[in-house]
């Protein structure tokens, strides 16, 4: 048997499926969720998922869920005592994290994990975030930087939600649009979109979105972040009652009752407000502009259409009246993991030695181009990214079932994306050049205290705003104003404690 297990061991080194079991000679089972991930996908049968689970010794069982939905499945699972070992949240929610660790739902961090995992430490120091992560001196939560090793993204970070349109549409019509569009010319081109009905098919959408991404569209408008509370002369205010969210309201209303606005854009999710465009029957929208994301609206295109999705969709960002770039700050980060309180400590040993490892560029790399030795080579200092046996290249997405886990456990793949050889080049030009352009122009900062302030009363905060702008939005025969100032009287048994415990914090 001794002689059977060793004979095992050297074909399986061999193959390349196991570095070695000395360090971790136990073998582990775990659960996970990781937020890019469905029910219709296997993870666990791939070259990418045996080389890994091999050199550390593990198997896992995926909880899948929509990427539209993790959130709520999270908190269900969290809140019932049912969440699977690890978790890696998309839209992490800072109060509901506090809360969480408070009442003992989540486990904690071992003592010196920092010692231990220095390149998993080095990634959250990058996040900008670390101190913040503890509560009450513990830290229950590993938040994942966006930008950190690859991409040479330095000072504030913006968000890159960008309008995508159809250039060639543009080109025909004779219209021509930059880096950047004023909303005077943006509306002027989707009118003339529908005007000549350019997908042909009787009924071209202008543009189209979710509530949510049209608000954060039109908000740009306001000069606040409009969902959130800052400090001004020294006091706490909402920022849904500052006057410059009634102008982004306005300016939304006027364009919804133009036409160039999808009539059916707040009962759209996601999914469905891009699937108009990827289909070929919208002129534009505004959604997510990482470089995995432009190019996954591009493939997605090319399918639908047959189109040339290079020579057909392009990006631009949205200018003020005198033609100065809108942008955002955004956190150096989008996702956190977490684990269950019923985690055995040698199951979350091994999975915060896996997540130290993808930090490392060894990690980041096996993980993101593929497996070294048969996706990609270092020819002399450089990633070369290796053909496929019939001398096409495919992009490790369209290989490993098991990277939509991995990717999201250690630096996030947005970083290397910008040196990564196997991305499509032009989609990264653009988004270069995005980033260049907003951060030339005016930026709505987050207040920094309110982003990782806790209390009973920013946890009991409940008001999902894009919801009522819609409705202002859509509503015939209303007084915007008047109706806008009601809400915000309306809710103030809801926006006001958040308002005087800030101020107790923080105010001058």
């Amino acid at each position: 048997m001794k002689r059977f297990l060793s004979l095992l061991l050297c074909l399986m080194l061999v193959a390349g499926i196991v570095p070695a079991f000395a360090e971790y000679d136990t073998h582990v089972s775990f659960t996970i969720n990781a937020g890019h991930t469905n029910s219709e996908m296997d993870y666990t049968h791939d070259s990418l998922y045996e080389m890994i689970s091999g050199k550390f010794n593990f198997d896992f069982e995926v909880y899948p869920v929509s990427k539209d939905k993790q959130k709520e499945k999270i908190i269900t699972w969290v809140n019932g005592g049912t969440m699977p070992d690890s978790v890696t949240m998309r839209d992490f929610d800072y109060q509901m994290y506090v809360t969480w660790a408070e009442q003992g739902l989540l486990a904690p961090l071992p003592e010196g994990w920092e010692e231990k995992y220095p390149d998993l430490y080095s990634m959250v120091q990058t996040s900008g975030i670390y101190e913040q992560m503890k509560v009450d001196g513990v830290t229950y939560g590993i938040p994942h930087a966006t930008f950190a090793r690859f991409s040479g993204m330095q000072g504030t970070v913006v968000s890159h939600l960008s309008v995508y349109y159809r250039k060639d549409w543009a080109q025909k019509l004779d219209i021509t649009i930059g880096d950047t569009i004023t909303l005077k010319d943006y509306e002027a081109y989707l009118k003339a979109c529908i005007d000549n009905d350019m997908a042909g098919n009787g009924n071209t959408i202008g543009f189209t979105d979710d509530p949510d991404n049209l608000c954060n569209l039109f908000m740009l408008f306001s000069g606040v972040d409009h969902d959130a509370f800052r400090k001004v002369d020294g006091k706490y205010v909402w920022n849904f009652a500052d006057p410059g969210v009634l102008k982004g309201i306005q300016l939304a209303r006027e364009a919804y009752e133009m036409g160039v606005i999808d009539p059916d854009f707040y009962l759209n999710e996601s999914a469905d407000a891009t699937n108009k465009f990827t289909s070929g029957v919208a002129a534009s929208m505004f959604i997510n502009c990482a470089i995995s994301s432009y190019m996954g609206y591009k493939s997605t295109f090319e399918e639908s259409t047959g189109l040339n999705g290079g020579e057909c969709i392009a990006i631009t960002t949205i200018a003020d009246e005198d033609g100065t770039p809108l942008g955002i700050q955004t956190n150096n980060w989008w996702a956190v993991t977490m684990f269950s309180p019923e985690i055995k400590p040698e199951v979350q040993e091994r999975l915060l030695a896996m997540m130290d490892w993808i930090c490392s560029e060894e990690g980041q790399l096996n993980v993101l181009v593929g497996i070294e030795g048969k996706d990609w080579e270092m020819a002399d200092g450089v990633v070369k990214v290796l053909p496929e046996a019939d001398g096409t290249y495919k992009a490790t997405i369209d290989k490993y079932n098991s990277y939509n886990v991995f990717r999201t456990q250690g630096i996030l793949a947005d970083d290397y994306s910008f040196i990564n050889p196997s991305n499509d080049q032009d989609v990264v030009a653009q988004v270069k050049q995005m980033y260049a352009t907003r951060k030339q122009g005016k930026i709505i900062l987050m207040d920094m205290d309110y982003e990782f302030f806790s209390s009973d009363n920013k946890a009991a905060y409940s008001l999902k705003l894009s919801d009522e702008v819609a409705r202002l939005i859509v509503t015939k025969d209303i007084d915007v104003e008047a109706e806008w100032q009601k809400f915000i009287n309306d809710n103030a048994g809801i926006w006001q404690p958040v308002v005087d415990d800030l101020n107790a914090a923080f105010a001058n």
